[in-house]
């Protein structure tokens, strides 16, 4: 099963060599953008390590071990992910009791997730961290022996979100981990982690899933045609994940939202577009105003080569309204790689905590400004 996680052959091979060689380490650190396969990474190195079948074959994804690993009911993986705590409450028991009804709901909903839908993002109702009570259970489990296998397998899902508190105590737990222990720490943000957390772990970059790869994946999962599977995979930017969740859901209603922006820009159309900036006003809407934006940087990129290279463009099936927003200017290599970054920059602000809908807001004056106020300017 690790030699089908699609875009990242370093590091499987790097895993696949050791687990042949028996040469795992006792603490790796997968580090890379999200949504690329870190975390099914990991999870399948645990499996290896426990799985019943041949050398050659694991982990099979079918022996009972595996299957176990693979809903999460495993007794040697002990699996740690940043969830809310209630106030004043120890979270989590030495033993992995979470004593609050409301945190156990949301944590049982998370782990379903997890199995079933991984793709998806799961929004808890608070603030979410991984604090010391998850770092103390995880001391005390890993002094025990294996329940059913031969190691005990520990992953720490998003580790930067470790409190400092919590990041000191792991930190003794890596100086000796048992031998009988793997762990392994996946993070978007390598340089939230202490440096000597990540100089104690072996550290395996991901990289940004290639495009190709993404199409490939999406033909497989579900009948859509070979357009939408191209345009999926522009949108999501090597996001696997991010390229799943568009399929499985939304990526019609988002696409129709990014026209409809489009023609409120070339229409001038302000009061249609504030009744479009008002579903912005919170954050509820974020996930869907991070889609559109990634989608108008796609319709900036189809502007580039709607000049040089049709064949690359993305949005075949709309070209009339890139021949519009070519003739309102058409000098794309002036403005075009400048609004692209600026468009990535309003992506960063909104991970940033910002106001959505000033956001959007910023992002309507700068398209109007380069295809609509510049002719209205007597500017050709």
């Amino acid at each position: 099963m690790i030699r089908n996680i699609k875009g990242q052959e370093k590091a499987v091979g790097i895993l696949q060599r050791a687990l042949e060689q028996n040469k795992v380490a006792n603490s790796y650190l997968f580090y890379g953008p999200e949504g690329v396969g870190k975390f099914t990474t990991a999870l399948y190195l645990g499996m290896a390590m426990n799985c019943h079948s041949s050398l050659d074959k694991r982990p099979c994804g079918i022996c009972p071990s595996c299957k176990k690993f693979l809903s999460f009911t495993h007794p040697d993986l002990i699996y740690i992910f940043p969830f809310p705590k209630e106030t004043g409450k120890n979270d989590i028991s030495i033993d992995g009791e979470i004593k609050s009804e409301k945190t156990l709901a949301e944590y049982s909903e998370y782990i379903k997730n997890k199995t079933n839908t991984p793709w998806n993002e799961y929004f808890f109702s608070k603030n979410i961290g991984i604090r010391i009570a998850s770092i103390r259970m995880l001391e005390h489990r890993i002094k025990l022996s294996p329940n059913e296998g031969n190691f005990k397998v520990c992953i720490i899902e998003q580790a930067d979100k470790m409190t400092i508190q919590a990041s000191n105590a792991f930190l003794k737990t890596l100086e000796e981990p048992p031998e009988d222990t793997i762990i392994i720490l996946t993070t978007s943000k390598p340089n939230s982690l202490l440096p000597t957390i990540i100089s104690r772990c072996q550290q395996l970059p991901f990289y940004p899933i290639p495009k190709n790869k993404i199409e490939e994946m999406l033909l497989s999962h579900e009948a859509i045609d070979i357009y939408e599977a191209k345009l999926l995979a522009r949108i999501s930017n090597g996001n696997m994940a991010k390229a799943l969740r568009l399929m499985d859901g939304g990526r019609i209603e988002v696409r129709e939202q990014t026209l409809q922006f489009i023609n409120y820009v070339l229409n001038n159309n302000d009061l249609k577009f504030l009744e479009l900036s008002n579903q912005f006003r919170t954050s509820k809407n974020l996930t869907q105003l991070q889609e559109i934006i990634s989608q108008l940087i796609i319709w900036l990129s189809d502007l580039i080569y709607f000049k040089h290279q049709q064949s690359e463009i993305t949005n075949l099936d709309k070209t009339e309204i890139l021949e519009i927003l070519y003739t309102r200017n058409p000098n794309v290599e002036n403005y075009a790689p400048e609004l692209i970054n600026f468009m990535e920059e309003m992506l960063q602000r909104l991970n940033g905590h910002v106001n959505p809908q000033l956001v959007i807001i910023e992002i309507y004056n700068r398209f109007t400004n380069t295809f609509v106020r510049r002719r209205s300017n007597g500017k050709q």
